[in-house]
């Protein structure tokens, strides 16, 4: 019997994380509990040699290990402050250049500035820059400067958990419409508005129900960006760019929030066997004008995808002329589903979507 050919190399892959919140956190903690499934399933290594936190950060170009980078951060402190690893005060672009040719990939988690991008925005053009790859979970880069973050260059670009969290909103268009062309694209991809419309459809007021998404871990601190439906319409914006190939802006979508939603609307839609959710919506606006995009609190029959889903679930629609059409949802308690949607993207990168 011949011999049996030796196992090829694992292909290593160093990462620089950028925002250590809770899908960074949970990032950390997929690529701690992963590794050896990681190496068996894909032949791959990946190692965080920076990690970047609104106080500085933390170097180390042999890996850190990402349990010490989470007991820091649980215990309230800066990984600036890692013993023999930590560099107070700097950022993603100090990290990278002290890394030189030490990383492949920018992994962009931190919180997102609708205004102007903020240092995530300044993070990725570097890591853009250096040719390096980049994996968003930041909304904000994408939304408010689309064509410089994901222009051709030397390294790739993806944002799965961008658009859904762990739902596959990208993916799934990309993929449907490849042999179809889209009509219609429905989303209520804001699990904060779904939870808070569903409380107040069983009669709590608004602020009670934003507060009971807070304290369930759903609702952010300040809830005013999903409330008011920014959120929800960034996430349109960028299905309209990545799946429907429309160049649109934040300031193209009619933007109506649940902050004012009637209470009495949503328990007679209820009676009507109707349920209100947070609906994007994206539709033609005639041949050859391109797309119209709106975010606001809209009625679905019962049997619609969308009206079904569980309180904190996540989901899209696409109708198509050919293909008929497309459901997905996903139910994301936390921040996990998130970060494995990150996950998934650096697999791709690293393994051409094998």
């Amino acid at each position: 019997m011949a011999p049996s050919s030796p196992a090829a190399p694992p292909q290593r892959q160093r990462l620089v994380v950028s925002g250590l919140g809770a899908v960074g956190g949970a990032l950390l903690d997929l690529l701690r509990d992963r590794a050896d499934d990681l190496r068996t399933r894909h032949g791959l290594v990946l190692t965080v040699v920076g990690a970047v936190d609104s106080r500085g950060a933390a170097v180390a170009p042999s890996g850190l290990e990402p349990a010490a980078v989470l007991a820091h951060k649980a215990a309230g402190s800066s990984v600036a402050a890692l013993p023999g690893a930590g560099r107070p005060g700097l950022g993603v672009p100090g990290v990278l250049a002290e890394l030189g040719d030490g990383v492949d990939v920018l992994v962009e988690a931190g919180a997102g500035d609708l205004v102007d991008g903020g240092a995530g925005l300044v993070a990725v053009l570097e890591a853009r820059s250096r040719g390096l790859d980049v994996v968003l979970a930041n909304k904000a880069p994408l939304v408010l400067a689309w064509d410089a973050v994901t222009s051709p260059g030397a390294g790739g670009v993806r944002y799965s958990a961008c658009a859904g969290g762990a739902v596959p909103t990208v993916d799934a268009g990309r993929r449907l419409l490849a042999s179809a062309t889209a009509l219609r694209v429905e989303a209520a991809l804001n699990s904060t508005c779904n939870l808070v419309l569903r409380l107040v459809e069983d009669g709590a007021s608004v602020a009670d129900a934003v507060a009971e998404a807070q304290r369930r871990g759903v609702a952010e601190p300040d809830p005013s960006t999903d409330v008011d439906g920014w959120d929800a319409a960034v996430k349109l914006v960028l299905v309209a760019r990545a799946v429907l190939d429309h160049p649109a802006a934040l300031a193209d979508v009619d933007v109506t929030g649940i902050r004012d939603v009637d209470p009495a609307e949503l328990s007679a839609a209820r009676e009507r066997g109707e349920a209100v959710v947070l609906l994007g919506l994206a539709e033609r606006a005639g041949p050859g004008e391109g797309w119209r995009l709106s975010v606001r609190p809209t009625a679905l029959p019962r049997e619609h995808p969308l009206a079904r889903m569980e309180p904190e679930e996540q989901g899209v629609v696409f109708t198509t002329d050919v293909a008929g059409r497309l459901a997905v949802t996903g139910l994301a308690p936390d921040a996990v589903p998130t970060a494995a949607s990150v996950l998934r993207d650096l697999v791709d990168l690293a393994t051409g979507g094998r």
